[in-house]
């Protein structure tokens, strides 16, 4: 029996999911894995249970991501995007386009 399109896609967004929920499981999770695993799932525009799941536990793993967050405003972008992604706002890749790390500093004194 042939597989279909929609069903490899179907078991594609099941893989994905399940190696995302065990990234995040695991005893030292990489939450910024769990969120580039689930982009492919909402990038692809997964059906609805699939979806719903992939945004929830991205935004489960940005909101991990802001509490281990040492600079303020990327917190407050993690935490910003959690919350849009958890309401339905906003799709994952505005979501994980988040920067990883503080912006570099640049001494006055020199130009930069």
């Amino acid at each position: 029996m042939a597989t279909t399109d929609r069903s490899r896609g179907r078991m594609r967004w099941r893989g994905l999911l399940a190696a995302a929920q065990r990234e995040y499981d695991a005893p030292t999770p990489h939450y910024d894995k769990v969120i580039e695993l689930l982009d492919q799932v909402v990038g692809a525009a997964a059906p609805g249970a699939a979806l719903r799941s992939a945004k929830a536990l991205q935004a489960l793993a940005l909101t991990q991501l802001a509490y281990s967050a040492e600079y303020g405003p990327l917190r407050t972008v993690y935490l910003t995007a959690a919350r849009e992604l958890a309401a339905g706002r906003v799709s994952a890749r505005r979501a994980s386009a988040a920067p990883s790390g503080p912006p570099v500093r640049r001494s006055a004194g020199r130009p930069g």
